[in-house]
């Protein structure tokens, strides 16, 4: 079944064959066209963008209407954005699918893992919609985003086979040729014993502290601080030791001190963490999380000292704060130094 053809029935209005052909055709532009780019603030910032297309109002910001508005006009000349909004999210939203669905590889960082993690951590900090036609698409864009975000960071860590070098020889008289030859039949062999080793390293760097039981931010130990402090904090510190973004694995060893677990709403749980907020929340001052608070919600009221709109009125666990705290931080740290070579 056409995605298209079924979330286009989102705005209402009678379908036409014409509508659901060129509203395709802007969806293999848009993939294309996202697929390239290049600048990760640039990546996270069309998921912020994706994802305020798909909830509360369905209201996308102007500058990202008028994209989606020449992608459409490609083929469909009369398309306004202003007179459809809602077909910007499901137009966004299905190209978002289309794009974080392909099979990740061992980089971690591709387009689509940068896309998907952004994505997944912008709706799933927002509130369920009543619409249920527009609920099953953000629910969908989510899953997928989420499913893309854990499988890539997966891929990421997997070691890979170190062959032997490739066959060097020297023939008389092109001697000059020798160190590029050397170079060509060592160079996979040593790239693969580079990955490994890094990965092995973050396992290591990972381990020892996740063993130290004290937070070198808040100076204390941990089992002496509240529940939920103590899981903001240690998904935090976590994320400076990541080399790719989290997987399963980081995220059990965050909550591994778990105990009662308190539901808190996001006015509730800054009250829990008092003074150490600002401590917390310093690393991120002027920084990316406040330049896209619709993705780093968490991060951003560290520094602003104030929850984020509906959804900081959501109760969540302690353990999703935690979780939330390591994904949104091991974002950030990948987009500022790069990820590390492997």
């Amino acid at each position: 079944m056409n995605a298209i053809a079924t979330h286009m029935r989102i705005t209402n209005l009678q379908v036409t064959n014409e509508d659901v052909d060129t509203r395709t055709a802007a969806v293999s532009d848009l993939v294309a066209t996202w697929g390239k780019l290049k600048d990760t603030e640039t990546i996270i910032a069309k998921g912020a963008a994706i994802a305020e297309a798909l909830g509360g109002a369905g209201t996308p910001s102007a500058v990202f209407g008028v994209e989606i508005e020449g992608a459409v006009q490609a083929h469909a000349s009369a398309f306004l954005h202003s007179e459809r909004p809602l077909e910007v999210g499901i137009i966004a939203g299905t190209a978002a699918i289309e794009l974080i669905s392909t099979t990740p590889g061992n980089s971690g960082w591709a387009v689509a893992d940068i896309l998907g993690t952004a994505l997944w951590l912008a709706l799933s900090f927002q509130p369920a919609l009543e619409d249920v036609k527009r609920e099953a698409l953000r629910s969908s864009v989510l899953e997928t985003a989420r499913g893309r975000s854990t499988s890539g960071a997966e891929a990421a860590r997997q070691r890979v086979a170190v062959n032997d070098f490739g066959e060097f020889t020297i023939t008389a008289g092109e001697e000059v040729k020798a160190p590029a030859s050397f170079k060509k039949a060592t160079t996979a062999t040593i790239e693969a014993l580079r990955r490994n080793a890094a990965l092995d390293r973050e396992e290591l760097d990972f381990l020892w502290w996740s063993q130290l039981g004290r937070s070198r931010l808040l100076n204390r130990m941990l089992v002496d601080v509240a529940e939920p402090v103590r899981l903001v904090a240690a998904g935090i510190e976590a994320a400076g030791y990541l080399r790719r973004l989290p997987c399963e694995v980081h995220r059990d060893v965050v909550l591994r001190t778990v105990r009662e677990d308190p539901e808190l709403d996001q006015s509730a749980l800054l009250k829990t963490l008092g003074d150490d907020r600002a401590v917390l929340g310093q690393s991120y001052t002027n920084g990316l999380a406040g330049r896209l608070p619709e993705v780093f919600p968490l991060l951003h009221s560290l520094t602003a000292g104030a929850p984020s709109a509906e959804g900081g009125k959501i109760k969540r666990r302690s353990s999703e704060w935690g979780a939330r705290a390591l994904l949104e931080a091991g974002l950030v740290k990948l987009q500022a130094s790069g990820p590390a070579k492997l």
